[in-house]
């Protein structure tokens, strides 16, 4: 199985808490919990995908 998808939300996670003060509780928590889904090895829906790119998207503009 490819790491390749592992890494690059990694990255977004890592970008994401580098910004972690234009971030709200609530994404701090999704964050964290998304850092350690992607931990045990499983695949994020794709529902936390959106949320993960809106929130990326917003903090690293």
């Amino acid at each position: 199985m490819s790491t390749e998808w592992v890494d690059e939300y990694a990255q977004m996670i890592a970008d994401c808490e580098k910004r972690e003060g234009k971030l709200s509780d609530w994404e701090r928590g999704f964050i964290d919990s998304l850092d350690q889904q992607l931990g045990h090895g499983k695949m994020p829906t794709p529902k936390q995908i959106e949320r993960l790119n809106e929130i990326w998207e917003r903090v690293t503009a």
